[in-house]
């Protein structure tokens, strides 16, 4: 009979077969990790290689380097992937997240590498987004010339002195601007604006300027804080005159990974009413309640639900920025007077409701409002739960 105390039991001494065995496994194991990463690493470059020649494809077909709608199915399709294998959705939308923002970066660099180079000048480009603007396109290798209050060359020469010509001021100043330096802009060029209302400033460029000048309305759907570039943010196009400025003016924003929607100057600025004014309005009353109340708002988030952070945050946001900016877009859209009357209709009518306990009030309202977003009510759903499981990762 064997010796059965050569035998390691259980709970074996340090130093024992066990435990040697135990730190093999662990050893192969980690090895094994080790030829996965490697294997990982190796696909990346495949991947990125792959996706160069996807640039070179876009570039001969001036196709934009980000596809909004062909990225979101595939995400989808790889996290229904993830599903199959029980990897974490989470993972893969991290993962790929980073991969696919990697994809678009390369792409970019590629296209622009390959894209003939043209003038701009940038009135206003010392500030905000006209400042954004130009050390995007400058860096990018475009001759960019900037000027502003204090520096730079006068705002005629600018105007007189490039293909592409940029109005990127204050909105109240827009339309002054244009006037002044419109008749300067020579032709065969573009004079384009990038303020939030399109209507006023579109009027003002097709009478400021000859014939021969193409011009384009622009509204970027962000501010000069976005980055270092315009990778899935939108840009909003309004068609003035001139094909070919257009085009220019496109596949410049594409190339360096905005979204491009087009629309005519009217219907951006009633979008504008809903998307800006009436949200900017709504979060600035809120901000000035709290003020009004002298809320403890540090206190206040040791109690807060993932919503209230996430309203709480969006106030601040707005609140650290230029007043300037914000009086200009809730004051200079036709479109959002009305949109401001009834927002301040319903307010009231809500605070008597509250003020009277009119729950029954109260309740119907709601049912009639959510009859109406009814058909958008899955996409909330899955909006709003990715931006609060997100306050609650990283708040």
């Amino acid at each position: 009979m064997a010796d059965q105390s050569s035998q390691n039991p259980p709970d074996a001494p340090e130093g024992s077969a066990t435990e040697a065995d135990g730190a093999r496994r662990l050893g192969t194991l980690r090895d094994e990790l080790s030829r996965i990463d490697d294997e990982l690493v190796q696909l990346l470059a495949a991947r990125m290689r792959v996706v160069g020649e996807v640039a070179a494809r876009k570039a001969r077909d001036g196709k934009a380097p980000f596809d909004r709608a062909r990225e979101a199915e595939k995400m989808q399709e790889l996290r229904a992937r993830a599903d199959d294998l029980a990897v974490p959705r989470e993972l893969v939308s991290d993962v790929f997240g980073v991969l696919l923002a990697s994809s678009r970066a390369r792409q970019r660099t590629l296209l622009l590498e390959a894209e003939p180079r043209f003038s701009i000048g940038v009135i206003g480009g010392t500030h905000g987004m006209g400042e954004f603007l130009a050390r995007l396109f400058r860096g990018a290798g475009y001759p960019v010339t900037a000027m502003g209050l204090d520096s730079g060359p006068p705002a005629a020469e600018v105007a007189a002195s490039h293909d592409l010509v940029l109005v990127a001021v204050p909105i109240a100043q827009t339309e002054r601007v244009i006037r002044e330096v419109g008749p300067f802009v020579r032709r065969g060029a573009c004079l384009v604006d990038v303020t939030s209302v399109k209507k006023a400033p579109l009027a003002a460029m097709l009478a400021a300027t000859a014939p021969e000048v193409d011009v384009v309305g622009t509204h970027p759907m962000f501010g000069p804080h976005a980055g270092d570039d315009m990778d899935r943010q939108r840009v909003v196009l309004c068609r003035g005159r001139g094909d070919a400025g257009f085009a220019r003016v496109r596949r410049l924003f594409e190339l360096f990974g905005a979204d491009v929607i087009t629309a005519d100057a009217a219907e951006h600025d009633a979008q504008m009413a809903l998307i800006q004014v009436l949200v900017h309005e709504k979060t600035m009353v809120l901000g000035s309640v709290l003020e009004r109340l002298q809320a403890p708002l540090g206190r206040s988030l040791e109690f807060a639900s993932p919503v209230y952070r996430a309203e709480l945050a969006m106030v601040g946001r707005l609140y650290s920025q230029e007043a300037d900016l914000y009086a200009d877009i809730l004051t200079n859209n036709p479109d959002g007077t009305r949109v401001s009357a009834l927002f301040a209709e319903e307010a009231r009518r809500f605070a008597l409701a509250v003020q009277n306990g009119e729950r029954a009030w109260i309740l119907g309202r709601f049912r009639e409002v959510a009859s109406y977003l009814k058909e958008f009510a899955a996409w909330a759903k899955k909006e709003s739960d990715a931006i609060l499981h997100d306050v609650v990762r990283h708040g």
